[in-house]
C-alpha cells in the first residue's frame, strides 16, 4: 500500500511538472497560437489588386522552406479559395513573387521546384496575432469557418479575415477584418 501511495504521488507531481512545462512553452511563440485556433476550420483566399499581375508566387509559413501555395500567375480574375493547407493558423506568412513563371529546380535542392528569374515581390506579414479572439468565438459558438485571405499589390500584400457559413445555396461572409473588407468578389 505504502509503495502505490508513492506512486501516486510521484505520477501526479511528474504531472503537475508536466502541466507547468507545457503552460509554460505554449505561454510563448507557436504553442500559444496553435492552441487558440485550435478546431477552427480553415480556408485559404488569394488574388491580386485590379490591374496588377504577380508571376511566380509562392507562400511559406514562418517554419518551412517549401511554400504551403504556389501559383504561377496571379490576378483579380483568378481569384482562389481553397481548404487552408496544413491545419494550421501561421504566425507569419512570407509571400515572394518572380519576374517569370518558369518553373525551375531550386539551386539548393534541384528536386524541388521554384521559379526562375529575379525576385520581385518579397513580403513577410503577421497573420495569427492579428486575428481577434472575437472571430475565434464566434465561429466556436455558432459554426463557420475562417477565412485568410491575402490580396497582392505591386507594392505589398494586404491581409484580412471574415468567418464563412453556410447560407442556402450562397456562402454567408461575416466579422471581416484586416486591411480590406471585401467579403464578395
Amino acid at each position: 500500500m505504502q509503495r502505490l501511495f508513492s506512486r501516486r504521488w510521484i505520477v501526479g507531481g511528474v504531472l503537475v511538472w508536466l502541466g507547468g512545462c507545457r503552460a509554460a512553452v505554449s505561454g510563448s511563440g507557436q504553442g500559444a497560437r496553435s492552441d487558440r485556433f485550435k478546431g477552427v476550420g480553415l480556408v485559404l483566399v488569394t488574388d491580386a489588386v485590379p490591374g496588377a499581375e504577380m508571376l511566380g508566387v509562392e507562400f511559406f509559413d514562418q517554419n518551412d522552406t517549401r511554400p504551403f501555395y504556389a501559383k504561377s500567375r496571379l490576378v483579380q480574375r483568378n481569384r482562389e479559395i481553397m481548404a487552408y493547407p496544413g491545419g494550421r493558423v501561421p504566425e507569419q506568412v512570407r509571400v515572394v513573387w518572380h519576374d517569370s513563371n518558369k518553373i525551375v529546380g531550386r539551386p539548393d535542392n534541384p528536386r524541388l521546384d521554384t521559379y526562375a528569374g529575379r525576385v520581385v515581390g518579397d513580403y513577410t506579414i503577421p497573420v495569427a496575432s492579428r486575428i481577434p479572439d472575437e472571430v475565434l468565438r464566434e465561429i466556436r459558438s455558432r459554426g463557420g469557418a475562417l477565412r485568410l485571405k491575402f490580396r497582392l499589390k505591386p507594392d505589398g500584400v494586404l491581409f484580412g479575415w471574415d468567418i464563412e457559413r453556410p447560407g442556402g445555396g450562397i456562402s454567408i461572409f461575416e466579422m471581416p477584418g484586416g486591411d480590406f473588407l471585401d467579403t464578395r468578389y
